[in-house]
């Protein structure tokens, strides 16, 4: 019968504690913000010269890549539990891009040949410094993180197969094929609202991260088949504009 009257008092000393300690619901997460909008991207697009395995072929002998910029569409969401503190996961949405040969030797009177076309996905997590406190109306912010990148929806193009197939290279229609890849990544941004008590915010940031990946155009040939290679610098400059709202 001493049981209960021990437990009692366990109970007894228990029970101020439990008492003390806080609801979940009452602890101070920091802020949360989700945002979305629009995205320039403009890759470096820097490639090494497509070649054989061993061999190079005298018409693709010094050519570069060449494709233009493209806009796309980003959300993002952030988590600040302290005041300078917080990570960040961006996400960017598929970028299209035409890809030309320059100093390409083949053609008369031309220097170039459409290559094929590819998008690229990328996300984003980042580590935020906030220098400036909650109260301002402007709080620009530092980011450091890693990138994924997702190399998608490749084509070669009908001129570039013709050029394979009129120079004995290829028996049939070829194939563009990219990667993906893993790198460093950096950001500077500043969300700005009118009233430091609104949940609303407007966002302006610039990106840069590390990304490379293999290509390989692969044809048809009598023996079998056989390739190209080369390595695409993707290494974009990204801007980000947006709107956002704050829990």
């Amino acid at each position: 019968m001493r049981f209960f009257p021990a437990l009692l008092a366990l109970a007894l000393i228990l029970s101020p504690a439990a008492q003390a300690q806080q609801d979940w619901r009452d602890v101070d997460w920091g802020d949360f913000i989700v945002r979305a909008g629009g995205t320039y991207v403009h890759p470096k697009a820097d490639s090494s010269t497509l070649q054989f395995s061993v061999l190079q072929h005298w018409d693709l002998f010094r050519t570069k890549w060449d494709q233009d910029s493209d806009t796309t569409w980003n959300i993002s969401a952030a988590w600040r539990p302290t005041e300078h503190w917080g990570v960040e996961f961006v996400q960017l949405f598929d970028a299209h891009y035409d890809v030309d040969l320059l100093r390409f030797n083949a053609n008369p009177g031309r220097d170039s040949i459409k290559l094929g076309r590819y998008s690229a996905r990328s996300s984003n997590l980042f580590v935020n410094w906030y220098p400036l406190g909650p109260n301002c109306l402007g709080r620009p912010y530092f980011g450091v993180g890693v990138n994924y990148t997702d190399f998608r929806s490749e084509h070669l193009d009908r001129e570039f197969n013709h050029f394979l197939v009129d120079t004995d290279l290829a028996t049939g229609i070829g194939d563009l094929s990219l990667g993906y890849s893993w790198g460093w990544a950096g950001q500077i941004g500043m969300d700005l609202t009118y009233n430091s008590q609104s949940p609303w915010l407007a966002n302006i940031a610039v990106l840069y991260f590390d990304s490379d990946t293999k290509t390989r155009v692969t044809f048809p040939t009598k023996p079998g088949t056989d390739h190209f290679r080369a390595q695409l610098n993707y290494d974009p400059w990204v801007l980000n504009l947006g709107v956002g709202y704050k829990f």
